[in-house]
């Protein structure tokens, strides 16, 4: 379509049509209220006519409502329309060739066409509990999602609407003034939330619920993308790291994508006689805190054991498109998983298949206080590593399976990470009790399982099973969940302070050798040291590439790439798709050769000069 007005002039693609308006794609929107003058031609001739803008995103495109237009002109696009309506009717969309099915393939890049493949690419990422940066690219505007073992733990957008600042502008938390301000303490390198929370204008506490505004307004515009191309790299960008991460209610903004979309192959869902589904046997996904609808709530209700989803719909009582939309809803959040028709389900121990009743809500004062929730959390960790599973659970060694099935759903409804999304200081802490409950219900829930660690507690005794630890060992534990606690809040003098008790303890530990490198990293003045635990910790432990990538940043900060290339060229050794190792080799290289030529020309000129 072309178009002027507001003093351009330009031919955009058309992304919606109506006979009201038209959406067109364009990069720098006109803004709301400018009157436009369009053309384009329909089979039956051209459509002229003026329009106003009513609303526009930068980057993305803009609205327009369609405000003047001849008899004729009226006529064709009324006819083009309805063609285009036959057309959208006989298009036949292919049905999926599966339905969220995990196909084991790692995930690299492609092209999304629609929100089916948008969600089945996040029920992959949550599912397999991907750890990693998703970005999508819709023309010239980049949208990242950052995920730590599946958890949407961050985001970001290269769209100036959805910054911090624009945000807390457009709300009137902030003033022009404040937010340039602000912006000038930015430009030396500080974040902007810290900025603002020097300058006063609001405490910590109210600049994170800004920021988990923030992440949540731009994760909701991703799940609204109609199209876009996507790349995932399988390693956090190093000032994106999990101690710092905020967690993002990724299942309920799905549950929410998946009622706008109008894109969806759901009357292939209702005839797909193959497809055949159960409740999924992960907690981590079978719990969620996410407000389902009556149908989904009526659908896990009659899901028993493996059924097929056709006779499930036709089962259920509701209106078949209601019932095909809450059943593709539980398939995206992961509550129900499809199972390949002929074959049993999962040999692991399902969950009940029928979902257990909510816990009753206490009034707020029965419930324990922050730190006596996080000393029941440490509580059972230690009794993880030093008891038996059968402690861990809370049941005895002859606990029928039903108990040891009551208790585990008692334990996950408590302390499933979804239901302290606010609480992301306390979230690595919870996936690793998920994760320890998980492994104990299953074993004990699978009959051969349960009389194979029988047997090796009978081997062990009581006595040598599941030592505690040493007294140095719980010092050096102490010392590094204080350094964690420093990084979560940019401390590095005091992380550095507790790494090197670490060290002093435990010298012989890759991992710990590594952290202090990073922290003694931050800071200038240490970075020679900062080179040498790199070079201990690659030592002890030669095969972590996250290492050697972050060993070669270092060297990048410290102007020497040329000791950087020797880095990467290793990670390609170990990793030889490794994206980031990949991208930096081929921005360093070519400048090393330019520089090697340099020199050589100055030598070259230098002698030509003697003779």
């Amino acid at each position: 379509m072309g178009w002027q007005g507001g003093g351009k002039r330009n031919a955009s693609t058309v992304d919606t049509l109506s006979l009201g308006g038209v959406f067109l794609f364009v990069t720098e929107p006109l803004p709301v209220g400018t009157m436009v003058q369009f053309v384009f031609d329909a089979p039956s001739g051209e459509v002229r006519g003026r329009a106003i803008i009513r609303h526009g995103r930068a980057g993305r495109g803009m609205g327009m409502q369609f405000v003047h237009m001849d008899s004729d002109s009226r006529a064709r696009l009324y006819r083009f329309a309805q063609q285009l309506e036959k057309e959208q009717r006989k298009e036949v969309v292919a049905a999926p060739s599966s339905w969220f099915t995990q196909d084991g393939q790692p995930l690299d890049s492609g092209e999304i066409r629609g929100h089916h493949e948008l969600f089945a690419l996040l029920n992959k990422i949550y599912s397999a509990r991907l750890t990693g940066k998703l970005q999508l690219v819709l023309g010239r505007v980049e949208k990242q999602l950052f995920f730590d073992s599946g958890q949407l733990i961050f985001a970001t957008s290269s769209d100036r609407q959805d910054s911090l600042g624009e945000m807390m502008l457009r709300a009137g938390a902030l003033t022009q003034s404040q937010f340039e301000e602000a912006s000038e303490l930015v430009r030396t390198g500080q974040r902007l939330g810290s900025a603002i929370a020097e300058m006063g204008v609001c405490s910590v506490e109210e600049i994170a619920g800004w920021v988990q505004r923030q992440l949540t307004q731009i994760t909701s515009s991703v799940l609204d993308y109609p199209s876009c191309r996507y790349y995932f790299f399988s390693s956090l960008e190093k000032n994106i790291v999990p101690e710092i991460g905020i967690p993002v209610p990724l299942g309920k903004l799905l549950l929410e994508a998946v009622y706008r979309a109008n894109d969806l192959p759901l009357d292939h869902l209702a005839e797909d006689g193959e497809l055949y589904v159960e409740l999924t046997s992960d907690p981590l996904q079978r719990y969620q805190v996410v407000e389902l609808s009556e149908g989904e709530r009526s659908l896990l209700g009659a899901l028993s054991g493996v059924v097929a989803a056709r006779e499930l719909l036709r089962q259920s009582g509701l209106p078949k498109a209601k019932a095909t939309r809450a059943l593709y809803s539980l398939m995206v959040l992961g509550a129900v998983v499809c199972v390949p028709h002929g074959t049993p389900s999962e040999q692991e121990p399902a969950v009940p298949t029928t979902p257990p009743p909510e816990p009753e809500r206490r009034p707020l004062e029965e419930w324990p206080s922050q730190s006596q929730f996080e000393e029941e959390v440490r509580r059972l960790l230690d009794l993880a590593e030093k008891g038996t599973y059968y402690e861990l659970l809370g049941v005895t060694g002859s606990a029928l399976p039903s108990h040891i099935k009551e208790s585990f759903h008692r334990l996950a409804r408590k302390f499933h990470p979804d239901r302290h999304m606010g609480q992301s200081e306390r979230l690595g802490l919870l996936q690793d009790l998920m994760s320890q409950l998980t492994t104990a219900y299953k074993t004990l829930a699978d009959e051969k399982k349960r009389a194979s660690y029988d047997k090796q507690l009978a081997e062990a005794g009581a006595f040598t099973l599941g030592q505690g630890k040493t007294e140095s060992q719980r010092t050096v534990d102490d010392c590094l969940v204080r350094a964690k606690q420093c990084l979560r809040a940019h401390n590095f003098a005091g992380s550095i302070l507790w790494l090197r008790k670490c060290v002093e303890i435990a010298p012989e530990v890759a991992k710990h050798q590594a952290l202090l490198a990073r922290s003694l990293a931050a800071v200038p003045q240490y970075r020679q040291e900062a080179a040498h635990h790199f070079e201990k910790a690659i030592e002890l432990d030669p095969w972590n590439t996250s290492t050697y990538f972050q060993f070669g940043e270092l060297y990048e900060l410290m102007r020497l790439p040329w000791r950087a290339i020797p880095l990467y060229r290793k990670i390609l050794d170990i990793d030889p798709e490794h994206n980031k190792a990949l991208e930096r080799l081929s921005e360093l290289e070519p400048k090393q050769e330019d520089q090697l030529e340099k020199s050589f020309q100055f030598v070259s000129n230098l002698f030509r000069r003697k003779a």
